[in-house]
């Protein structure tokens, strides 16, 4: 039944997550960078 649920209307589906996935992004590349620049300076 279609009808049964009750709608969403106060939860967008698109445009909420673009900021978390942005800063989620950056922070991973931070730490990555941060391993690699670390595992470099082991190596020399």
């Amino acid at each position: 039944m279609p009808g049964a649920l009750p709608r969403e209307t106060h939860n967008p589906p698109k445009g909420w997550a673009k900021a978390p996935l942005t800063l989620i992004i950056v922070v991973a590349v931070l730490v990555a960078a941060f391993f690699l620049a670390y595992g470099v300076m082991l190596m020399l």
